[in-house]
């Protein structure tokens, strides 16, 4: 089974979340960013790494926060997605300055992050 492996989305509402598509792309993206800070700290150039393990961390908590905003209906969904987005923005900056798969792969799911949380403080 992989490590990855998709669960189907749950929410309690009786119609789905309305904001559902954002609080995936978020729980995901607090994954992959846990898979890769632990596989970044196995390299071998780790120490040249550091600065991209901080962000995938901070990545990995504002994802996790904004999941939780989303969740309960906050009244500030709006800022927390944007902070996200930008957060998420640059968490994909800093693993692509690195060519191995794992950090290819959390840039491009930072990325899609990174856009379902701009298009969520459209809303």
């Amino acid at each position: 089974m992989p490590a990855t492996m998709s669960m189907p989305t749950v929410s309690l509402m009786p119609n789905g979340h309305l904001h559902q598509a954002c609080i995936d792309a978020c729980a995901k993206c607090v994954q992959i960013c846990e898979e890769c800070l632990n596989m970044c700290l196995q390299e071998t150039d780790v120490k040249s790494r550091a600065n991209c393990i901080k962000t995938l961390q901070d990545c990995a908590e504002i994802c996790g926060t904004t999941a939780c905003f989303m969740s309960r209906g906050s009244g500030s969904i709006k800022e927390i997605c944007n902070i996200c987005a930008t957060i998420c923005e640059k968490c994909a900056t800093e693993c692509d300055m690195f060519k191995d798969q794992h950090c290819q792969t959390c840039a491009d799911t930072c990325r899609q992050c990174a856009n379902e949380c701009r298009s969520m403080a459209k809303m």
